[in-house]
């Protein structure tokens, strides 16, 4: 008499790619959003670079990094059993991926300054700030990386119930 086929756990593979699909993901795009400091520039549906620095003052810089402080801190904010949350809790990020504009009053106290060997009061007062930031996209949505995930899916599936 013939053996029965094995037939599969369907539901504990599922499972398990369940889990490694998050992993993958979380790893996967965290390395895109790096690689956009490396590219100097944001890769949605095509690549978009960002814009140069005005008034260069470190020509052979790249541009948003300075102390590596804002690229090293994107991290996984949240997840879910549907989604997860990519982002950074540096203050100023909003400013530079969304390209946004700042207006601040800035107080300055009253103090002595020195010029020419001359020693002069300066009085308190306040000057008005209002700085554009041009956007330097580094973290979001991207057309090429959710396509790029979607091919590692069906490819992992095709051969996670092949190997079954």
């Amino acid at each position: 008499m013939p053996d029965k086929p094995k037939i599969p756990d369907f539901s504990a593979i599922a499972e398990k790619l369940k889990q490694d699909v998050r992993r993958y993901a979380k790893v996967y795009c965290l390395q895109w959003f790096d690689d956009s400091f490396q590219n100097q520039g944001f890769t949605d549906a095509s690549f978009q670079a960002w814009p140069k620095r005005k008034n260069d003052s470190s020509p052979g810089r790249a541009i948003l990094i300075d102390t590596t402080f804002l690229r090293k801190s994107l991290s996984v904010l949240g997840e879910d059993e549907n989604t997860i949350t990519f982002g950074t809790h540096v203050p100023y990020a909003g400013l530079h991926n969304n390209g946004e504009r700042l207006r601040v009053i800035q107080y300055v106290r009253q103090h002595h300054r020195t010029r020419d060997g001359n020693r002069y009061q300066v009085k308190a007062h306040s000057r008005k700030i209002d700085t554009q930031y041009p956007q330097r996209q580094f973290i979001g949505e991207s057309k090429t990386m959710m396509d790029n995930l979607d091919k590692w899916l069906i490819d992992e599936i095709i051969k996670r119930f092949n190997q079954s």
